[in-house]
């Protein structure tokens, strides 16, 4: 069996490489304490900031991803299409939590500026990673 040592030892540059392409900008939040208006009655929940900075909303899937199974649309022969959306952070970001909301304030690609992402679940629980990686959804 091949030394995994030279892969090991090449993680910080990777790491490095990965994050050079994490050219968006994002905050994320999650809903802080809930306190009550004295003028109006009504319940206002903060947000409590946990990370400011890089990230990289990325998809994949389409064919690869085929969802047919066990369904009307299989029965008829059709293809449901499903994408996956991520969004990238530097490894070790520390702190974000699942139901997190990402909110991308700088891209390249305008029409990813303002769009509003729900941390759903940790891609990237592995030993050797080069990136902080979350499957996430469009928030609401």
């Amino acid at each position: 069996m091949p030394s995994m040592a030279p892969l090991i030892g090449a993680l910080p540059k990777l790491r490095q490489m990965a994050e050079s392409l994490m050219t968006d900008q994002c905050v994320v939040t999650r809903p802080g304490a809930t306190t009550t208006d004295p003028d109006t009655g009504l319940p206002n929940t903060g947000k409590e900031q946990v990370y400011e900075g890089s990230c990289k909303v990325q998809t994949s899937g389409g064919l690869a991803s085929e969802q047919t199974e066990g369904n009307a649309a299989q029965a008829m022969g059709a293809v449901s299409l499903v994408w996956s959306l991520y969004v990238h952070f530097p490894y070790g970001t520390p702190g974000l939590r699942t139901g997190d909301v990402v909110e991308v304030t700088e891209s390249a690609n305008p029409l990813l500026a303002g769009r509003r992402l729900r941390l759903v679940s940790p891609q990237s629980e592995k030993t050797h990673a080069t990136a902080c990686r979350w499957n996430v959804k469009e928030d609401a």
